[in-house]
Order: structure tokens, then C-alpha cells, then sequence
């Protein structure tokens, strides 16, 4: 109805003059049961947030896989978890994953095809590897546990600009009926990837159910993203910051003139030999903090130890010399 029909219509009734207006159009049911619980906003928030976890997921397969790899977001649809369930083919990996602080479980899935690559290539083959009528072994379920422990670490990172995740996986399964986390009826955002490992590809898909996800509906949009959350908290606590680097340790150095040699006089080196350096007995030395010059000082011990005193700052650099100040 557009906006003009909505006002007569009102009009209609609060004079309570003849029949209210008929409109044409079709007519199509709403089921209460599966109402948008999602609103675009929050489809978008993440959406960017899985985007960023394919990439990272991209970067991780490529250096333990040895192959290309790519990661990108298919698609992410709002529907009920009867639906998700019978969408999932048998056999599959199905994580149960417990993150907090949602307030409830999740699911991520990967398919046979997907697994079995990662399987193989994990296991030093490059072969694509048959995949039909055949179950996952004991071995390769430790394989895919360990990846997909993994694969949350990643997860995690691409949540935090928007909220601080942590992931632990609770179970490993290899069908939907020993996966049910919430009931038939209740509405899930599914997140579909599909992951391509050099010539082969595979879909991972991501159930984020609705009253997992429900407290914190309003840290789903965009602007928690973009606006980098992290940063202002640490711009609201400069005194902690500050205190930080105040206290951090660094490495002090100092040392004498470089002084040359052959490889003669060091292969003829005996216990008790004298070396003759490169430097004047009054000449300072140079300190320096993590290879940086920063002082000039002098030799000398202090209640028996060796020690450097400190006689000036070394403020920059001309022509590679230093200029005290």
C-alpha cells in the first residue's frame, strides 16, 4: 500500500463513513512464525565481517596447503533451521562451536568435497581424491578438528573490530541429526563460502542462530566496522597506554671501535693473548638502545662491575657522523 491509500483508509475509518476503499493487488500470507528477524543493517555488518574472515581464511590455506586458495561469500540468507538442516548434504563436517558472549551455540560446515582436499593436501597429496560413497575415517576427523580449531582463530579476529569473540569447538559430527542447537522453527542467518584450493572447490557454510545472536543486535551494523572499535578504547585509557610503554624493557649496548684482523691472528688466538683496539683509552663509547646510538659514555667500574657513565646525548646524524649535543 502506498502512502496516500494508508491515509484514506484512515480517513475512512475515523469518519466512519461508508465502506473502507478496496485495493487491488495480490494478496500473499505472512507467517508469523518465520518474521524477518534480521534487518538489512545487520545483513550487511555481516556480511563484511565474514568477507574479512575469507581473506584471512584465504591467507591461512595458502601457507599450510602449499596451493592458491580463495575464500569469498556467496551468499547470506535469513530462513528457518528446518530449512538449513535439510539444505545440508550427509556426509559433511559440522562443527558445534560454543563463542562467547553469544548465548548459544553455532554451526559451521564444511562439504566432503572441500574436506577432503584439505585432507589430502594436509596429508602431502595434490591429486583430486574420489569422494563418493565413502565416510570419514577417525584420522581424518582429528586432521579437520585440528583445521577447524584453526579456522575459529580466524573467525574471532574477523569479529573483533565489531565485538571480542572467542570460539571453542565443542563437538565434531558428520550429519545434522546429531547438530540440532535450537529448535526446528527458529529463524538462523546462514553465511555460505565458497573456498577454491587450486583446482578444487567446496562450499563452507556458517548457522548463526537468531537467539544467539539477539543481545547484541545493535553492535550489528556498520558503523561498529568502519568506526574501529578497538581504537577508541584504547584512546579512552591513554594513562594505561602510557604506563605501558613507560615500563616496557629494551636492550642496552655499548662497544669499542671496531677493530680488524686477519683470519690468521684470530685462528692463532690463545688464552691469555692481548688484543690491541681501535680506541683511544679517553674516546667515549657509543650506547645504543635497539641498535639506535643514543649516548656517549665513558668505561669504568662501579662497586666492582663494569659500567658505562654517561656523558652526553647523541641528538641526530650528519654525513653518518654523530653530532653530540
Amino acid at each position: 500500500m502506498s502512502q496516500a491509500e494508508i491515509d484514506q483508509l484512515l480517513q475512512a475509518i475515523s469518519e466512519g463513513e461508508g465502506d473502507p476503499p478496496e485495493f487491488e493487488g495480490p494478496v500473499r500470507p505472512y507467517d508469523f512464525r518465520t518474521a524477518n528477524r534480521f534487518t538489512k543493517e545487520q545483513i550487511r555488518a555481516v556480511n563484511i565481517v565474514f568477507k574479512n574472515f575469507g581473506r584471512l581464511l584465504s591467507n591461512y590455506f595458502m601457507g599450510t596447503l602449499r596451493a592458491s586458495c580463495d575464500a569469498e561469500v556467496l551468499s547470506i540468507e535469513e530462513m528457518s533451521f528446518n530449512e538449513f538442516n535439510n539444505s545440508v548434504p550427509s556426509p559433511v563436517i559440522i562443527g558445534i562451536v560454543n563463542a562467547t558472549p553469544f548465548t548459544g551455540p553455532t554451526i559451521l560446515e564444511l562439504t566432503k568435497e572441500i574436506s577432503y582436499s584439505i585432507i589430502n593436501r594436509v596429508l602431502g597429496g595434490t591429486k583430486e581424491v574420489s569422494t563418493e560413497n565413502r565416510q570419514f575415517t577417525e584420522i581424518e576427523l582429528a586432521i579437520m578438528e585440528r583445521v577447524l580449531w584453526q579456522m575459529l582463530k580466524y573467525l574471532d579476529e574477523a569479529w573483533s573490530k565489531m565485538m571480542e569473540v572467542s570460539s571453542d569447538l565443542e563437538k565434531l559430527e558428520t550429519s545434522m541429526q546429531f547438530a540440532q542447537i535450537v529448535d526446528i522453527n527458529e529463524t538462523v542467518l546462514t553465511v555460505t563460502l565458497n573456498i577454491t584450493i587450486g583446482n578444487e572447490s567446496g562450499l563452507m557454510g556458517v548457522c548463526l542462530p537468531h537467539q544467539a545472536l539477539e543481545p547484541f543486535m545493535k553492535r550489528l551494523n556498520t558503523k561498529m566496522v568502519y568506526s574501529g572499535r578497538i581504537n577508541h578504547a584504547a584512546g579512552a585509557q591513554p594513562e594505561k597506554l602510557k604506563s605501558a610503554i613507560v615500563n616496557t624493557k629494551i636492550v642496552l649496548t655499548s662497544a669499542f671501535n671496531p677493530t680488524t684482523a686477519s683470519v690468521r691472528d684470530i685462528m692463532s688466538l690463545r688464552e691469555g693473548d692481548v688484543i690491541q683496539l681501535a680506541h683511544k683509552v679517553a674516546e667515549p663509547v657509543i650506547v645504543k638502545y635497539q641498535q639506535i646510538p643514543k649516548y656517549l659514555a665513558s668505561v669504568g667500574k662501579y662497586k666492582n662491575h663494569l659500567a658505562v657513565k654517561l656523558l652526553d646525548v647523541i641528538k641526530g646524524e650528519d654525513n653518518g657522523e654523530f653530532i653530540p649535543s
